[in-house]
């Protein structure tokens, strides 16, 4: 069975998230969207990115609630699967990526119900404030037509600046990792994407 290295095409993939689109069915105080980006490198890696808007607003008996910001995670994904043939674009990967969020959110009204001391009301002006995490992740590409590719992942996102989640009034949700008043967050994505070819990478493959 005999090496070779094969040019073959590459480039730059962009798509969406189309979970966040159905978030606010399940969680009406949400409105999420995310971009996926990746990159191939070489024959197995490929540097990738998520980039994330969040805009939260809720209220109820006890307070109400008004946040919003940004999230970006950036690392790379590893490919499984060893080529069979040139140009095979289906993947299996894993994933590694460090996150990072700016928001802002502010508690305009809240409410301490007691039978004993009384009803006491308050509130907690805007505040910024940033999360800090990283990623771990598990997934699929596969293309469907022509440089379009349908994609599934499963991500654990652990965070770093724990303080955040264990404050007196936690966010409620961190952009682009979750919910704000927990360590850890478990998510899934479901990305369409198009493959932009803008360069070439060596694979290696066997001919017999």
């Amino acid at each position: 069975m005999k090496t070779v290295m094969l040019e073959v095409p590459a480039g730059l993939r962009v798509g969406v998230d189309l979970t966040r689109f159905a978030i606010p069915f399940f969680q009406p105080y949400r409105r999420d969207a995310t971009v996926v980006l990746d990159a191939r490198y070489n024959d197995r890696i490929y540097f990738a990115a998520d980039i994330s808007y969040n805009r939260t607003s809720h209220s109820d008996s006890n307070y109400t609630y008004k946040g919003s910001g940004v999230g970006i995670s950036i690392g790379a994904n590893y490919n499984l699967l060893k080529k069979q043939i040139p140009k095979e674009n289906f993947m299996l990967y894993g994933g590694f990526k460090y996150g990072f969020s700016l928001f802002s959110y502010e508690i305009p009204s809240y409410t301490i119900h007691s039978t004993y001391w009384g009803n006491y009301q308050g509130s907690m002006p805007s505040v910024t404030k940033t999360g800090h995490w990283v990623e771990l992740s598990l997934g699929i590409k596969v293309e469907v037509l022509k440089n379009l590719y349908l994609g599934w992942s499963l991500h654990e996102r652990i965070l770093l600046n724990s303080a955040v989640a264990k404050s007196d009034f936690p966010p409620l949700i961190i952009p682009g990792y979750g919910k704000g008043y927990k360590g850890s967050a478990f998510d899934m994505q479901y990305t369409i994407s198009y493959l932009f070819p803008m360069w070439k990478v060596k694979q290696q493959m066997k001919l017999k």
